[in-house]
């Protein structure tokens, strides 16, 4: 039982994995802003979105249309608000404020889930899950088409349509699920804490780490997890939907 709780403290503890991933992550993306070990975690939790929204993609076309309405009714509620806020002098401003506060919110849970150590991995495997349901639901493949009837004479063929489903997500989604996966990176550090206090008191490590170390590693990276919500909840309101409907004109077939 010993060796296996001195593994772990390895492993968390920023054993051969970090070392030899970090060693070069760390010294290429905002080298002394964001550490190693965060770097290297925040990267993974992109990937383990990435491969959950796959996952999702491929999920039975049930499971994907009740999904879908759950988004559907999503988009009713904010599209409502926006209504509701025209003449406002914030009226631009509504929906990436919106889109932001939900993104937020999102991150602020997986952060807090610190506690359950693979809480936060769940969540966003869940949540790009999702994303790749819907968006592999048959019913956005109409919606583009339909965006494409608006272009005289386009018709858009089927082979195209997951190029157009790509550029309606990459220009935000570039920022948005890494500034995402900061959180979670950021919350896995404090697990790594939790987790090294927990060996202490077990008698498994000579000595008890210091939370406050934790807390001020993570800080300049939520800061920056942030900013990147704010400039994805911008671009996709008002960039993804210009570039979208361009690419999608220049996919037609006359």
């Amino acid at each position: 039982m010993g060796s296996g709780y001195e593994g772990l403290s390895r492993i968390y503890s920023g054993g051969w994995f970090y070392s030899i991933s970090a060693q070069y992550i760390g010294e290429i993306l905002l080298p002394g802003v964001i550490s190693r070990r965060v770097m290297v975690l925040m990267i993974l939790s992109v990937v383990a979105f990435i491969v959950s929204a796959i996952a999702g993609s491929q999920s039975p076309e049930d499971l994907k249309a009740s999904l879908y309405r759950a988004f559907e009714d999503r988009v009713r509620e904010i599209e409502g608000i926006i209504n509701s806020s025209r003449g406002s002098p914030i009226q631009l401003a509504v929906l990436p404020l919106l889109i932001f506060g939900n993104n937020l919110l999102v991150s602020l849970v997986m952060l807090a889930l610190f506690p359950t150590i693979i809480g936060p991995w769940i969540f966003i495997s869940y949540q790009g899950f999702v994303t790749g349901a819907v968006v592999g639901y048959g019913g956005v493949d109409e919606g583009i088409r339909e965006i494409a009837s608006l272009i005289p004479g386009c018709r858009i063929d089927q082979g195209f349509i997951p190029i157009a489903k790509l550029v309606l997500i990459l220009p935000h989604g570039v920022f948005e699920i890494p500034g995402v996966g900061v959180f979670v990176a950021s919350s896995t550090r404090l697990s790594i804490a939790l987790i090294g206090y927990i060996l202490w008191r077990l008698g498994k490590r000579p000595s008890s780490p210091i939370f406050l170390d934790s807390v001020r590693e993570i800080l300049m990276p939520l800061l920056i997890g942030v900013l990147l919500l704010i400039v994805a909840a911008f671009i996709e309101s008002f960039v993804t939907p210009v570039i979208g409907f361009i690419v999608i004109g220049a996919l037609c077939t006359r």
